[in-house]
């Protein structure tokens, strides 16, 4: 809605609104109102149409949504659903099975930011650097001049683990992290590119990253984000695919389903986590935000590297697409800088974005691969930033 100058709002009754009037109604009568109180008031309803506006945008996304949504502006919440069944094989009467807020999802590659927070942690306390070589770690790998920082901006050149020959691996159970590193040895498949000249998201430069925490840390990764960013952003309802197992239903988590509507079973690569396998809710991914952008977690210089492009080529060139650490950033020609970071595996279906210009930052959570999210995101810019 544009300004409206002072002689047509004396022309107009609040009526027109829609039946949306001023929180806090003028006491002093229109004509009498000065330029600021008039546009105090136009904010005012503005204000209310948008979150008018955002409700019904959420009412209408949760009629195909099988999951959850949850919009903030100012550490607010404007509107939160829940929508759907965990099960969509289960009895849809069985209460048990209805999506609420405290229903876990797996949250596939939204979990790099996890990751990729613990390793600048560490960082911040002087226990590694971000020029560490990969083989200071782990020199049985034959793989030189990798750092931490190509691992965190997926410009270290690695193989994909997720097209590992299925011989390699023993399909009969969960497949670890070790597993993976001990693949990297024993088969040596040959890297994509050197260090530092290309920009290709692999998942398994962040399964490394998970057991370089481990190293520096002492302890188990789930033990060191439980203590150093689940416990102090205050996300209580948050944990790793190891702390959950074969117990996913007893927990109370989404299974996974793609479009026929056929909840996955844990599958040999379930096991591996840090590029995924930590599993959330809508909420503790929303006090995870404000914790994190208001640099509780780690310090202030590390959060802007980590949500800033930092995969800049050896040629002195950034790709396409902007990485930082563990975070996707996008420079929108409308709205400016974005930061993002999307996640599918097996059934699962998310996306976050967060708009620091307006604190805007919105979740979509899905346990149902059916698009029902898609191209929604630019929908909530468009309500919550229009004049």
């Amino acid at each position: 809605m544009k300004r409206i100058n002072l002689l047509l709002l004396v022309l107009l009754p609040f009526s027109l609104f829609s039946q949306i009037y001023p929180q806090n109604k003028p006491s002093k009568p229109l004509q009498s109102l000065s330029l600021a109180e008039v546009n105090a008031v136009f904010d005012d309803v503005n204000q209310q149409l948008k979150q008018k506006e955002i409700t019904a945008f959420a009412d209408e996304v949760c009629k195909k949504l099988n999951g959850t949504l949850l919009i903030a502006q100012n550490d607010e919440i404007l509107v939160k659903r829940t929508n759907g069944f965990k099960s969509l094989t289960q009895s849809p009467t069985d209460s048990a099975n209805f999506i609420g807020d405290t229903t876990r999802f797996e949250l596939a590659s939204v979990s790099k930011q996890f990751t990729a927070t613990a390793i600048l942690k560490l960082v911040s306390e002087n226990k590694m650097a971000l020029s560490d070589l990969l083989t200071r770690y782990f020199p049985q790998l034959p793989y030189y001049n990798i750092t931490i920082h190509h691992l965190l901006t997926h410009t270290s050149g690695l193989p994909e683990y997720f097209d590992f020959k299925e011989s390699w691996f023993d399909t009969s159970h969960l497949v670890s992290n070790q597993d993976i590193i001990n693949l990297l040895e024993k088969e040596k498949p040959i890297i994509n590119f050197n260090p530092g000249e290309n920009f290709e998201y692999i998942n398994t430069n962040y399964i490394l990253l998970t057991a370089i925490v481990e190293q520096v840390s002492g302890v188990p990764f789930e033990e060191y984000v439980q203590k150093n960013i689940f416990l102090p952003a205050g996300m209580s309802r948050s944990c790793v695919v190891t702390q959950i197992a074969d117990t996913r239903e007893k927990l109370g988590c989404a299974l996974g389903h793609y479009k026929q509507g056929i909840p996955q079973p844990l599958k040999y690569l379930d096991g591996t986590f840090g590029d995924k396998g930590l599993y959330s809710t809508a909420e503790d991914l929303f006090r995870w935000k404000k914790a994190f952008f208001s640099n509780q977690i780690i310090p202030e210089k590390y959060v802007k590297m980590a949500t800033t492009p930092e995969n800049k080529l050896n040629n002195g060139r950034f790709p396409e697409e902007l990485y930082g650490y563990g975070f996707r950033i996008e420079e929108s020609p409308e709205y400016g800088t974005l930061i993002y970071h999307g996640g599918l595996w097996h059934g699962y279906h998310h996306v976050f974005l967060y708009y620091p210009e307006k604190d805007i930052y919105m979740v979509f959570l899905s346990n149902y691969c059916n698009r029902a999210h898609i191209g929604k995101t630019s929908q909530v810019l468009h309500i919550l930033c229009g004049a």
